[in-house]
């Protein structure tokens, strides 16, 4: 073939679109020819640029989209965080109470020393109790208090909380309270000590 009729055809060889025998003759003809060789080069490369431009201009639009999805899908994770979050904080754990807010009293009542603790502002009380690892005559109890949730189901009274001191031994023995035996009562504003041997003596237990 002439050169003439190779670069008509070097299009359309360059996209596939040649017959077998027409391919045998340009390769046979870039053989003896390096003009042709050397054109033909230059347009596969120049076909190279314009096909990963031409990617690339159709990859843009789905990269935006896959950064506003992602975008999306962050802000909807962190808004169902700060909902978890916030729930638990004013409908679960909530916050410390302060003493102001509570009545205290205790009684004796079925063989225990019966502490009953009363939230007034209408609100739902959390004790939180600790006994001492270091130290078994110390009795802890932290208070918090949080809004009360439709899914809440703590009895008739969530504004209370009962904590009972055993006054009799297994053996059947009464508790001899010594001096360090206590409750200690955590609260927002103040700590407060409920010495059990000076409650026992005012309960005539003793």
């Amino acid at each position: 073939m002439k050169c003439e009729i190779i670069k008509d055809l070097l299009p359309s060889y360059i996209d596939g679109l040649t017959s077998s025998e027409s391919n045998l003759e340009i390769e046979e003809h870039f053989n003896n020819c390096p003009q042709c060789k050397e054109i033909f080069e230059q347009m596969k490369a120049e076909v190279r640029v314009e096909n990963t431009e031409y990617n690339k201009e159709k990859i843009k639009p789905f990269k935006k989209l896959n950064r506003k999805v992602l975008k999306a899908v962050l802000i909807t994770l962190a808004v169902c965080a700060l909902a978890v979050v916030s729930y638990f904080y004013f409908f679960a754990f909530g916050w410390r109470v302060n003493s102001n807010d509570m009545n205290i009293s205790y009684a004796y009542k079925d063989d225990k020393i019966q502490f009953e603790f009363e939230l007034t502002d209408g609100r739902v009380l959390n004790a939180w109790t600790h006994l001492d690892a270091d130290n078994i005559h110390v009795n802890t109890i932290q208070f918090t208090e949080c809004f009360s949730s439709i899914l809440d189901d703590r009895g008739e009274y969530p504004n209370k909380f009962f904590y009972g001191i055993h006054c009799t031994t297994y053996n059947g023995n009464k508790v001899q309270f010594t001096q360090d035996d206590c409750v200690i009562l955590r609260f927002k504003d103040k700590t407060e000590t409920f010495y059990l041997r000076e409650i026992a003596k005012e309960l005539n237990i003793m």
